[in-house]
């Protein structure tokens, strides 16, 4: 069993933003969920990405105005985001996320933290410091937009992510008490024929009520949560008015 960071460094990375599918159309579709909830204009303030990835939020964020702190623990994609973002108010820091606010020096009108990475941390504990933390650097009235699976119950083990003519990934998912362990098993067409590359990590399997209950715990007002097929969808943001 590998970390998430060792995962995606030395088995994902690689291959996980050819299997996110078409760039455009998934930044798209991530500007208009964060449209939905709330960010507007950015007008120059800053917003932060935690777990950027390759960079759909954060491309969407500085489409709509912002600059951006994006911070990732992979230098394979935090490399392919800075050459998409290249000429644009982007700062991209190869770092663990829980310690984002040592690179903060002026509070976040957004913090966004979307396509699970909240649930790569290693316990519900992580999750409400990292809240806590999100509640401290957000300007007043500033929002936070956290996006994340449901894994409390699982409707199959077995999901096709992405497939073409040189590659076919699937992830099988198995139960193991307040985790699900996650297998990609990744199969690359070669020379010599297909040739198939397994590795596994942990994710958290927090309910959108708990992570409700942590945000309203670290000081957030609860805007929205909204649960679709599985995927969650919480925005809060920070009082206007009052120490958090």
């Amino acid at each position: 069993m590998k970390s998430a960071q060792a995962h995606y460094r030395e088995h994902l990375g690689p291959v996980y933003d050819w299997s996110l599918g078409d760039f455009e159309q998934a930044t798209a579709r991530a500007q208009a969920q964060l449209v939905a909830a709330g960010l507007g204009s950015g007008g120059g303030a800053l917003a932060i990405d935690l777990g950027c990835g390759s960079g759909r939020q954060s491309v969407a964020l500085l489409r709509l105005g912002y600059r951006v702190l994006a911070i990732d623990t992979c230098s394979i994609l935090l490399e392919t985001l800075k050459a998409r973002a290249r000429g644009l108010p982007l700062r991209a820091l190869e770092e663990d996320l829980r310690r984002f606010r040592g690179h903060v020096a002026e509070p976040a009108a957004a913090i966004v933290c979307m396509g699970d990475v909240i649930i790569h941390l290693e316990s519900r504990e992580d999750v409400r410091a990292l809240l806590v933390d999100a509640a401290r650097s957000l300007a007043p009235d500033g929002k936070m937009v956290l996006a994340f699976r449901d894994l409390t119950s699982l409707p199959t083990r077995f999901v096709p992510v992405r497939s073409d003519d040189a590659r076919i990934l699937t992830c099988v998912l198995d139960e193991q008490g307040p985790f699900v362990v996650v297998n990609d098993i990744l199969h690359e067409r070669r020379e010599s024929g297909w040739e198939m590359s397994v590795s596994s990590y942990r994710k958290l399997r927090l309910s959108p009520q708990l992570v409700r209950a942590d945000a309203a715990d670290a000081g957030l007002e609860i805007a929205s949560l909204s649960v679709e097929r599985g995927l969650v969808t919480l925005v809060a943001r920070r009082p206007p008015l009052g120490p958090v």
